[in-house]
């Protein structure tokens, strides 16, 4: 007797950290932390859950994880999955988007808008050298700007 073939799952997030499937807003919030919490790298820039026994493959429009608020010291995901914010990580990509490392600087995470203007609230530029800071208890942490 031949076993079952398992089912190939295939979502997609959006630039606002949305997880699609099937071109529907997908909202169980416990699956999508699930996800996130276990998400690996796949190939052709995608990612891939592994979920009872069947494979979950995941393409972004840019990245998976996506701040959706900020609770600080913590960062929160959709399905109010939460990482520690890292403020030495933190740089300015493409179009002025914020960004930082998550999971033990394994992955990259992307403010929304929400959350960055959240954030903005303790970023301060030195009058001088024009440098960027997030400030948190009076320790300044430069915010990077990619090339």
């Amino acid at each position: 007797m031949t076993p079952p073939q398992k089912r190939i799952w295939y979502y997609t997030i959006d630039d606002e950290g949305v997880v699609w499937h099937d071109k529907v807003p997908f909202d169980d919030p416990d699956l999508i932390a699930f996800f996130l919490k276990n998400l690996e790298p796949y190939s052709g820039g995608k990612f891939r859950v592994l979920c009872q026994g069947e494979e979950c493959i995941i393409s972004c429009q840019d990245i998976p994880y996506v701040v959706q608020e900020i609770d600080l010291p913590f960062l929160i995901f959709p399905g109010g999955y939460q990482e520690a914010l890292d403020p030495t990580t933190l740089w300015v990509g493409k179009k002025n988007v914020l960004y930082c490392k998550v999971r033990e600087g394994r992955f990259s995470a992307r403010f929304n808008r929400k959350s960055y203007l959240e954030l903005a609230k303790s970023i301060q530029q030195d009058p001088k050298s024009g440098q960027y800071y997030l400030v948190i208890d009076k320790k300044k942490y430069p915010i990077k700007v990619s090339p």
